[in-house]
């Protein structure tokens, strides 16, 4: 049976490299490979062919249904705890370096709210923590893993920006009110890492705040790095 070679669809730098790592590497049947924050709808698929390997993120019902009605293996990256885990330490990295790029204060010296303590939350505690920055974490759950890191831990509601310097939000969800927002200090840096925002971004950049949302930060900021993560996923299917 004649081998086929991967196609990497190319969005970003990290899927430029990643498509450097995999040339030459050939699979039983057609394979393509999208990047983790594409979305995978059912016309994603209308250039794949029936019954090839399909390696992405999200995909709606919509695209595995037709993928299941055509033979095509969906793989998908957060289904792999080793892959989450790579992916949530690199934007913890990410977002360490828009600290430092944003703020006009040495990161020591700064306070740090962290929202949200599932992986992404944990990997950005870990990493103030090494850096000895203090900061308060709002989680709904793993309190007690939380209280290893916080100086806090405060409850997911009736927010309070005023103290901190630094924000940096988990939790893909609106969850802070407009009235809220206008405690976080114009000099306050709000980095959003979740896949939707927590906040009104336009409000926020009314009142002057330095507010963002930051999707698919490792592909920015470590692309060779968040290349790789996906190259070793793609290798393990492989095997």
């Amino acid at each position: 049976m004649e081998k086929k070679n991967v196609i990497v669809h190319q969005t970003d730098e990290r899927t430029f490299y990643l498509a450097s790592m995999l040339k030459g590497t050939s699979f039983e049947r057609p394979t393509h490979v999208f990047a983790p924050n594409v979305l995978i709808e059912a016309k994603t698929l209308t250039a794949v062919e029936d019954g090839a390997n399909v390696f992405c993120g999200r995909c709606l019902n919509e695209a595995v249904e037709l993928a299941n009605s055509r033979d095509i293996n969906l793989y998908k990256y957060n289904d792999s705890e080793v892959f989450q885990a790579i992916n949530s330490r690199l934007t913890a990295e990410g977002s360490l370096q828009i600290m430092i790029e944003h703020s006009q204060k040495s990161i020591a010296d700064c306070y740090a709210f962290v929202m949200g303590f599932g992986r992404t939350g944990a990997a950005v505690a870990k990493i103030l923590a090494k850096l000895d920055v203090p900061f308060d974490i709002a989680t709904t759950s793993s309190a007690r893993p939380a209280h290893a890191f916080a100086k806090r831990i405060l409850p997911m509601k009736n927010f309070d920006f005023a103290p901190y310097d630094i924000v940096i939000n988990t939790v893909p969800s609106p969850i802070v009110s407009d009235k809220e927002l206008m405690s976080m200090q114009s000099s306050c840096v709000y980095i959003d890492l979740a896949s939707q925002c927590a906040i009104n971004l336009e409000y926020a950049k009314y009142l002057g705040i330095d507010a963002d949302i930051y999707p698919a930060l490792p592909a920015k900021t470590c692309p060779y790095s968040a290349a790789k993560a996906m190259y070793d996923f793609i290798s393990e299917v492989k095997k």
